[in-house]
């Protein structure tokens, strides 16, 4: 059983195959949800703190509006949640034998989809800045391409520095199946 069968990327060539999917870091997730902590945090105390500041709000003539107000706040947290999530678990980047195909998730209903031939890269940069990126090794990695999209990023991915390699290695492959194919059609087209 292949290990990225889980993916089912149905649009792989005859021939090719997957080599990583890759993922953004953890950290980017509880970074994103930081924000969504800190104001479950203060709406946590505003409901334990509003009836001992304000009793005639909470009780009275005002009850049905303030449970509207923190059914909505909560509602709306929820929201926001998952939408982080969804962002987080759809971006995936996978890299094949042939290319890498981007998938970006651009709040619910949009995605882009976009592929690199290994034979457009130019440049692959790898950027590491911070001293928790650094100690948990996670950073993006930049490929610039001669294509009408000029750059590729993997952001916040995990060990951008192996993801690199990997895409060198597949790049000079690339290369050198490429110069053999033209080497074979010379010598057909010399001998024919």
């Amino acid at each position: 059983m292949d290990r990225f069968s889980k993916y089912h990327f149905k649009d792989l060539n005859e021939g090719e195959a997957i080599v990583k999917v890759v993922h953004r870091n953890w950290f980017y997730l509880l970074e994103q949800f930081f924000a969504v902590f800190v104001i479950a945090g203060a709406y946590l105390a505003g409901i334990f703190y509003l009836p001992l500041m304000f009793p005639e709000v909470v009780g009275g003539q005002y009850q049905k509006l303030v449970a509207f107000v923190e059914n909505f706040f909560v509602l709306a947290l929820w929201i926001y949640s998952f939408l982080i999530w969804v962002d987080y678990y759809f971006d995936i980047w996978i890299i094949t034998t042939e290319r890498i195909v981007n998938i970006e998730q651009k709040g619910m209903f949009t995605r882009t989809v976009s592929e690199l031939r290994f034979s457009r890269i130019q440049d692959i940069t790898t950027e590491v800045i911070g001293f928790l990126p650094t100690v948990i090794n996670f950073g993006d990695v930049k490929v610039q391409t001669a294509a009408e999209e000029g750059e590729f990023i993997f952001r916040t991915v995990s060990d951008p520095y192996h993801i690199k390699n990997i895409i060198m290695e597949l790049q000079k492959k690339a290369e050198t199946a490429k110069a053999q194919d033209l080497g074979e059609l010379i010598k057909e087209k010399m001998e024919g």
